[in-house]
């Protein structure tokens, strides 16, 4: 009986393991506060470690495989009282390809000067539904966002119900004192974010990423390679249709930021045809890392 009872735990204990969708590391770091107990950030890191990776986000299981991985590494530049803080937010998601061990970056941004409330003895809660402080919400808004990104990378549109989420995050914080949500506070915050990608305008930002990674990343290690980069190309064609659009979308330079060192990487040993597309594509989206483009065509 007691062999039965431990195997039925050990089936509840790997559903818990495996329910939950993220392995994200999460920091809080403080280099610049002097004079403070630094027992105050961990406390914030564990709490915020145990938030994002020990609860359950979607209404799917993940198998340990599938977790979704990247970072969140806070900075806190400002510790002016006693539950006020202020950080620089660097964000990265990462996303394995298909028949390999390298992963490849979705996602890597900052948000600078993040101010939040903490009071000791804090729980974290989140609805969202309804705005609580902008450290939970703002936190939640990008795990949405990677969930969104993610599932967009591996289905076309695949990532709709997450971005549906986000926007009720958005919605619930405009009432919110704290920047980073509305729309006339600058083109590139939270609100932009979500506005570029579930604007019909600029959909062929989400058709480039399904065939940038699952039609194109994911496509070579086999004997495909040929169909793979043309599938690639085809995704920047769609960014810089986005790009034509409108010139200063967020989402476009997020895509530069996360793929420009890929794209040339991918590019160096390309037949000279696709090099010169792929150059003549990039320096048109990106014209600021033109030397960098220029490489591929250098490289024989």
């Amino acid at each position: 009986m007691r062999r039965v009872a431990v195997f039925i735990l050990g089936i509840l204990f790997s559903c818990s393991v495996f329910a939950q969708e993220f392995r994200v590391s999460v920091s809080v770091s403080s280099p610049q506060i002097q004079g403070t107990d630094k027992e105050i950030f961990q406390t914030i890191q564990e709490l915020l470690n145990d938030f994002v990776n020990q609860r359950k986000w979607t209404d799917y299981t993940y198998e340990e495989y599938e977790k979704i991985e990247g970072t969140l590494s806070f900075n806190v530049t400002e510790h002016s009282s006693q539950e006020d803080f202020k950080a620089d937010l660097n964000i990265q998601l990462r996303r394995p390809v298909y028949g390999s061990t390298y992963t490849t970056t979705l996602l890597n941004t900052q948000e600078k000067e993040l101010v939040f409330k903490y009071i000791d003895g804090q729980t974290f809660e989140f609805d969202p539904n309804n705005y609580t402080n902008n450290l939970i919400s703002t936190v939640a808004f990008y795990l949405y966002y990677f969930l969104a990104l993610d599932a967009d990378s591996f289905a076309p549109n695949g990532g709709t119900e997450y971005f549906n989420v986000c926007q009720n995050i958005v919605t619930s914080a405009q009432r919110c004192p704290n920047k980073g949500w509305k729309r006339a506070e600058s083109n590139d915050n939270k609100y932009w974010m979500l506005e570029n990608y579930t604007n019909s305008t600029y959909r062929t930002m989400r058709e480039a990423s399904y065939q940038y990674h699952r039609l194109g990343l994911d496509m070579m290690q086999g004997e495909s390679q040929a169909e793979a980069r043309n599938n690639i190309i085809e995704a920047l064609e769609n960014v810089r249709r986005a790009y034509r659009e409108k010139s200063n979308l967020v989402i476009v330079q997020q895509f530069i930021d996360a793929k420009a060192d890929e794209i040339v990487n991918i590019f160096k040993g390309a037949p000279e045809n696709e090099k010169t597309r792929v150059v003549n594509l990039m320096k048109e989206i990106n014209p600021a890392n033109t030397n960098k483009y220029e490489q591929i065509t250098q490289t024989r």
